[in-house]
């Protein structure tokens, strides 16, 4: 039986639209319904200011490079998945290519930044400091997780022993 959980950027979760895409044959769950948020009209001006800073951040190529590692994750955890790794990337790569997603993400860009402030973001991202930002922010991020996992798994029978307590807890309570 085949069960996996994406734990990976919040892009690549909102692009597969939760675990039932990595299920096996036979095993996928009955798909979440998952609404989109709904977004405000994107001004033209945000919508330049959008793709500005999507080119500093080289997002085409980090939707991919994301998608395909996620995938490779997936793969590691779950060796069953390996017979159908060409179906789940062509799939991805057909529902994500970055000409019809670029705009969607655009306004969902909008909604956080201002066109002024996606400027002075692009800006940043395009100075030798914010490439460098960009090579090394995502692998701090991953040995931080790392280390909190670490801290947790040192304390996971104090964890263990609060979730029993506290399901003797509901248990006693159900019975009265």
């Amino acid at each position: 039986m085949i069960k996996t959980s994406m734990k990976t950027l919040l892009a690549i979760s909102l692009l597969f639209g939760g675990s039932a895409l990595m299920a096996g044959p036979k095993e996928a769950p009955a798909a979440k319904k998952t609404q989109a948020p709904k977004l405000k009209p994107l001004t033209p001006e945000a919508e330049k200011a959008a793709y500005e800073l999507f080119k500093a951040l080289k997002m085409k190529e980090g939707i991919r490079t994301a998608l395909d590692r996620s995938l490779e994750i997936q793969l590691k955890r779950q060796p069953a998945m390996a017979p159908y790794e060409d179906i789940y990337k062509d799939f991805f790569h057909k529902y994500t290519k970055w000409e019809d997603m670029k705009k969607d993400l655009a306004k969902l860009y909008a909604q956080a930044f201002s066109p002024e402030e996606m400027h002075e973001l692009a800006k940043f991202y395009s100075t030798k400091l914010g490439q460098k930002s960009l090579s090394v922010l995502p692998r701090l991020t991953q040995l931080s997780m790392l280390l909190a996992q670490q801290r947790i798994a040192k304390h996971a029978n104090e964890l263990k022993k609060a979730v029993a307590q506290r399901a003797k807890e509901l248990e006693a309570k159900a019975k009265k």
